[in-house]
């Protein structure tokens, strides 16, 4: 059986390149939201999440581009 699809929308496929120590931080993760949920969770949703919000902050009128304490605003 296949699996359903979590993307009601159109959608584009794209190779990523991640450090071996990122994914298994990020499949940690997936595993243990997936025990507190009654839905599957995999690495390749956290990673969607993940760049919806950073695609929120793009789109927001405040953000600046900067990255962490070295975007020059002294925090």
């Amino acid at each position: 059986m296949p699996r359903p699809a979590k993307i009601e929308e159109a959608t584009k496929q794209y190779k990523l390149l991640m450090t071996v120590s990122s994914y298994e931080r990020l499949k940690k993760h997936a595993a243990e939201q997936q025990a507190r949920s009654l839905d599957q969770v995999s690495v390749a949703d956290l990673i969607r999440e993940s760049i919806e919000i950073y695609l929120e902050a793009l789109d927001d009128d405040d953000y600046e581009g900067g990255v962490g304490s070295s975007s020059g605003d002294g925090v």
